[in-house]
């Protein structure tokens, strides 16, 4: 049984309880037609709480035949309101009935949690699944992962394309449509999220019921977990009172310097804007148990025969030896501070890796949103950049990585270059060798 519908049915019959404890003087001083409509009125009561008993637990639970027994002594006491000796030695027995009935509510039936998880894009499920694992595995948990739709953002901050990732996630992840679960109807005990901007986003945006401020209205324990991991001087300071991080009941971020970080800058904020009192507190708000991101990277399996049959041509050289894979990233925000000055480095950077493709291999995933950022802040640039990645996959001496999950080529390269991203943060983690790309060195 849910959590508040236990709380429910725990509330029923305490006010159950507290009519009996009062029926005995009422029928003293009032009509008999008054006694009466109570009476039938705590009979519907205990058969609305049989209902919802049997609802979750099914018929054959110990504390439906009880409450039918409640239900009779209701109905025998009507009846024998002209018989005081009668009607008092039923009341004492539906007083140690209750009792036993609320005993039984209370250690009979578990409270079963039902958690949540609610991401958008699909490659950054990363940030959400560890931690989704160990509420999946918990037999006191009820667990769903409701990946829910989003939309690109024109230029003009109008609505643009929408997007579902649905189908996209590994066959181990039962996936629930959004159309078929109802935040609002099913109140879950426990929302995990990781979409902290809400309108403020300027490339992507979920629908507004799925806004953090939306979603509190509709559960005890709001959780965002940032689809990022930062570097050791912290996220950029708007990121620590972002919408998400506002409305969310905990937050749970790195550790160290990153936490102390997420502290300062949102009590600040708060202090600055009067309203501490209106918000969780940052030391309760705040939880330092590292980015279930690290998780993932440290699990992820790496098996040349497992992957996709044009990644092993790249890979695998004609005499069955293996060439050197490196991890290209570009990052969004490098892109926006020179657009023309990339295009021209990644025209470098290819012409580079073209020359020695039998040795090495290129493996080019760029931020998955940047073609939506290019569209959304310099679209007159889609053309030139698609355009690349056009006769790149047309070529085929390379690797254009465009599945879901970024681990892969993480796991599978030997070495890292392009920009510093959250990307970057995680890669240190796996201890390959790394190379950030300066944009104006075009030799």
């Amino acid at each position: 049984m849910r959590k508040h519908i236990k709380a429910q049915v725990q509330e029923a019959l305490n006010d159950l309880a507290d009519n009996l404890g009062g029926i005995a003087q009422l029928i003293q001083i009032s009509s008999r037609e008054e006694v009466f409509d109570l009476l039938v009125q705590m009979q519907e009561l205990v058969i609305s709480v049989g209902n919802t008993v049997e609802s979750w637990e099914g018929t054959e639970n110990e504390v439906t035949p009880k409450l039918e027994e409640a239900c009779e002594l209701l109905y025998q006491v009507s009846c024998s309101l002209e018989e005081e000796e009668a009607w008092r030695r039923m009341l004492q027995g539906l007083v140690q009935l209750v009792e036993d009935i609320q005993k039984d509510v209370e250690e009979k039936i578990p409270a079963r949690l039902e958690v949540v998880f609610l991401p958008y894009h699909v490659s950054m499920w990363d940030s959400l699944e560890s931690v989704w694992m160990a509420a999946n595995e918990d037999k006191g948990v009820d667990c769903y992962v409701v990946p829910i739709p989003y939309y690109d953002v024109k230029p003009n901050g109008m609505q643009g394309e929408k997007h579902y990732h649905g189908n996209r996630y590994p066959d181990y992840v039962p996936v629930v449509p959004y159309w078929k679960y109802s935040v609002e109807d099913r109140k879950p005990d426990i929302i995990f999220f990781h979409n902290p901007y809400d309108e403020n986003n300027l490339v992507t945006r979920v629908p507004e019921e799925y806004y953090a401020r939306n979603l509190k209205q509709s559960t005890d324990m709001l959780v965002y977990i940032p689809y990022f991991v930062a570097e050791e001087d912290g996220p950029a300071d708007h990121q620590c009172y972002t919408p998400g991080v506002l409305y969310a009941d905990r937050v749970v971020v790195q550790p160290g310097r990153i936490y102390e970080k997420y502290c300062r800058v949102y009590t600040d904020v708060l202090r600055r804007n009067g309203v501490e009192k209106g918000y969780v507190p940052a030391e309760k708000k705040f939880l330092p148990l590292g980015s279930p991101k690290f998780d993932k990277i440290w699990n992820t399996p790496c098996e040349i025969k497992d992957l996709p049959e044009s990644w092993r041509r790249s890979i695998i050289r004609p005499d069955g030896g293996r060439k050197k894979i490196i991890f290209y990233n570009l990052s969004i925000g490098a892109f926006l501070q020179n657009p023309e000055q990339m295009l021209k480095k990644i025209d470098k950077v290819l012409e580079f890796f073209r020359e020695r493709q039998n040795d090495v291999v290129l493996l080019w995933r760029p931020h998955p949103l940047l073609t939506d950022t290019i569209d959304s802040m310099t679209p007159l640039l889609r053309q030139e950049f698609l355009q690349r990645i056009s006769n790149f996959k047309e070529e085929g001496w390379g690797i254009y990585d465009e599945t879901p999950d970024p681990n892969l080529a993480m796991a599978l390269s030997d070495g890292y270059y392009g920009d510093s991203s959250s990307l970057l943060t995680i890669y240190r983690e796996t201890g390959k060798p790394i190379l950030l790309q300066d944009a104006d060195i075009l030799d």
